[in-house]
């Protein structure tokens, strides 16, 4: 139980190094396009990282229950892949060398649905992602004939020990997992607020935000897209909404369940699929919704809007880079979808008692007379993988269900998921053939 009131910090060393590592990371990305400013502040936050723990584990006489909170998150820490990139780089940046770090440009091509091509260019840390899409652009001025797609260029910097994420990205999440441990050692002082001196700039204070929204999504250097077709310069919106129980009060009442986590994401796709018919019944849709998890405590939910004429893989790769460098390792997929030739496929109801799809929140049936489907698609980063399809039909009363399928072919996955488990060392090729 902590106390309202502000009161002395009870870790004082450390929580300033937590704030020497929030301002850090500013400083990086203030100094993302100065090479050495940007190792120099980078090597700064690795240090100041690891001296947020060492100063705690100094103090533990402190806390007379220190072993029963600190080693517990210590070994969740060794098992988070950043972290411990973080704890062997700082290491490395004292006693060894430099990191090895490089300054690249990651251009994609995406067609109508799906990823077509990429590669990745090293470039000079000053080259923005803007600047590199101009030069397509004139490039294609010369080019009367276009194709219809997407170009995606994405800056980052990279270390060589951790080639798949962004840096920033990477001591963003380093600090979530210590800003963590110093917030649970004020929990088990009895403190809340404390008294630690802030900083000249406006959001390092002595309050903790694991979720540092001061810093924004996405990488420091903004994503670049253009339209291939017409050459227009385009980004991609994405809004948070936080936390609202009041919200979530109201939601309950209208759709009467709240689904179980279950023990992993594949037993969680059944109540996911309930939810779906609640809202598919009180809604009329049940629109795209990925959820991401690292074990089964630590969820995000994500909404998407796919519409006609847009890369829907593009739009899942811009949700997972959004992530960061948060090492989730499952992933639940929840939509419509159209199935079969015609409109009563795999629904024991007349084709002609079957109304129209709604399209308020979904295009119409580009190719006209097929059925409809609730999907949910359950990955993880271990292998396996589940797919339940709920065939329905609209008829004047309400919905009427056809069997429910629950399967494990590979082939079911959609490819337009392929940024989901690209992170996952199992899923390089694909989806792994089960046994």
């Amino acid at each position: 139980m902590t106390n309202s009131v502000t009161q002395a910090c009870p870790c004082l060393d450390a929580h300033r190094r937590l704030m020497d590592l929030h301002e850090d990371i500013h400083r990086a990305v203030e100094n993302y396009q100065d090479e050495n400013e940007f190792r120099r502040w980078l090597n700064s936050a690795l240090q100041d990282s690891r001296g947020v723990t060492f100063l705690l584990q100094k103090r533990k006489s402190k806390w007379s229950d220190f072993d029963s909170w600190y080693l517990p998150w210590q070994d969740d820490a060794k098992d988070n892949l950043v972290l411990s990139w973080g704890v062997r780089s700082r290491n490395r940046i004292v006693k060894e060398e430099d990191l090895r770090t490089f300054s690249q440009a990651i251009i994609s091509y995406f067609g109508e649905r799906l990823q077509q091509a990429e590669d990745v260019l090293a470039v000079p840390p000053r080259v923005t992602a803007a600047e590199i899409l101009y030069a397509f652009r004139y490039l294609m001025d010369d080019k009367p004939v276009r194709r219809k797609g997407w170009i995606r260029v994405q800056r980052r910097w990279v270390d060589d020990q951790l080639p798949d994420y962004e840096l920033v990205a990477a001591l963003k999440e380093i600090y979530v997992g210590v800003a963590r441990i110093v917030q649970r050692a004020h929990e088990a002082s009895g403190v809340g607020d404390c008294l630690a001196p802030a900083f000249a700039r406006a959001c390092v204070t002595a309050k903790i935000d694991p979720d540092l929204r001061c810093l924004g999504d996405g990488n420091p250097i903004p994503d670049g897209i253009i339209d291939a077709n017409t050459g227009e310069m385009m980004r991609l919106s994405v809004g948070r909404m936080e936390r609202d129980d009041s919200s979530i009060a109201v939601g309950k009442q209208r759709y009467g369940y709240v689904p179980p986590r279950g023990k992993d994401p594949l037993e969680h796709a059944e109540g996911r699929m309930e939810l779906s018919k609640r809202f598919l019944e009180a809604d009329g849709y049940a629109g795209p919704m990925l959820m991401l998890f690292r074990g089964m405590d630590d969820l995000r939910l994500n909404g998407l809007f796919f519409g006609s004429d847009e890369s829907r893989e593009l739009k899942v790769a811009a949700t997972v880079d959004m992530q960061g460098a948060w090492p989730f390792d499952g992933a639940v997929f929840a939509t419509e979808a159209w199935i079969g030739t015609s409109r009563n496929a795999f629904v024991d109801v007349a084709e002609e008692d079957v109304a129209a799809s709604d399209t308020e929140f979904f295009d119409a049936d580009p190719v006209g007379g097929r059925g409809e489907a609730l999907v949910v698609y359950a990955l993880m980063a271990d292998g396996r993988y589940r797919t339940l399809m709920q065939p329905f039909a609209r008829v004047g009363d309400g919905i009427a269900y056809g069997d429910l399928r629950d399967d494990a072919s590979p082939g079911l996955i959609p490819p337009f998921l392929r940024p989901i488990w690209r992170r996952w060392p199992k899923w390089r090729d694909g989806p792994p053939v089960r046994p």
